[in-house]
């Protein structure tokens, strides 16, 4: 109840600050520049300001659970076929013999696209979310798989409350940390759980794919999209889907959580070196940020394990 309280809060303060139209005919630059607070405040590295953990948690739990089908998902054919070879050959670039027995921790699992395809290859696999509905996703998307399985709900910033504590051989955290209210708290947890020799995968928005103001821009209209009665915002997101049902799920990922961080790759690269991490590596060149880094020395990955590096094009540009 304090949660939804707080979260009624931040919305009636959003609208009231989006509706500030005599401004806008007035002075249209300090909208932006109130735009452009707003977008810095709430984007701050150790506490999103004013942003209840419900934000992100509610609307990723609309998308699980309302928008389960997608282009890259499970239930997209091709890539359910791919995923195991996608996630050895493009994204890890790791031989598939390295896998067997390894214990990986999904970091932020979704509905277990990346848990499926990493016990395919037979890691024991550790799934986490902050939605109870994708954690049962993820456990239905592996029922059948002979690997060992732990799933728990949690966030990121809460890892060391719910998950037991042990290290893994791998920690694949995708698409996460840039939308965690602490990404500096969510950081340093998923950075803890990998061991000594062990690697850390991460997949975060680039700076690169989108400068400052363009991010601006875009973060106006995801406040919109916040603020539209239901009905309205499926409109929206098939017409930003170019009229394809399929591509709703993933326009909803781009609109919906108002946290959606960006990052440049030697920020992430000093912190990850900072935390232990050698070898910290970007596997697809992409503006985008896919990284690997070993907790330790990599020759014995170099010697024996790594791939080379795929060249485009890439898994998300096939279709």
């Amino acid at each position: 109840m304090r949660l939804r309280r707080s979260l009624n809060k931040v919305k009636r303060g959003l609208r009231r600050f989006a509706s500030l139209s005599w401004l806008k005919r007035k002075r249209p630059g300090d909208v932006n520049a109130l735009y452009s607070l707003l977008h810095q405040l709430t984007h701050d590295l150790d506490n999103a300001w004013s942003m209840p953990a419900s934000q992100t948690r509610e609307a990723f739990g609309y998308q699980w659970a309302k928008l389960p089908e997608g282009n890259y998902l499970l239930t997209d054919p091709w890539f359910k076929a791919n995923v195991a070879r996608i996630l050895s050959e493009e994204e890890l670039q790791i031989k598939p013999e390295w896998f067997p027995g390894k214990e990986v921790l999904d970091a932020g699992c979704g509905n277990g696209r990346w848990s499926y395809g990493l016990a395919q290859l037979g890691a024991n696999v550790t799934a986490v979310d902050v939605n109870p509905t994708a954690v049962e996703a993820t456990r239905k998307a592996l029922e059948k798989i002979p690997v060992s399985q732990h799933l728990y709900v949690t966030s990121l910033e809460e890892l060391f409350r719910h998950v037991p504590p042990k290290q893994f051989d791998l920690v694949l955290c995708w698409g996460v940390l840039h939308h965690c209210r602490s990404f500096t708290t969510s950081f340093r947890e998923v950075c803890h759980r990998v061991k000594e020799g062990g690697i850390l995968y991460l997949y975060l928005y680039g700076r690169e794919s989108l400068p400052l103001s363009n991010d601006i821009e875009l973060f106006k209209e995801r406040v919109r999209f916040y603020l539209m009665p239901p009905e309205d915002k499926r409109r929206f997101l098939l017409n930003k889907a170019g009229g394809d049902e399929r591509a709703i799920h993933n326009m909803h990922d781009y609109y919906a959580p108002l946290i959606n961080r960006r990052f440049d790759f030697s920020d992430i690269q000093k912190a990850l070196e900072d935390a232990g991490f050698q070898d910290v590596t970007r596997t697809i060149r992409h503006s985008e940020l896919f990284i690997r880094a070993v907790k330790g020395d990599a020759a014995e990955y170099h010697r024996t394990w790594f791939l080379p590096a795929k060249t485009p094009p890439y898994w998300f540009e096939y279709h």
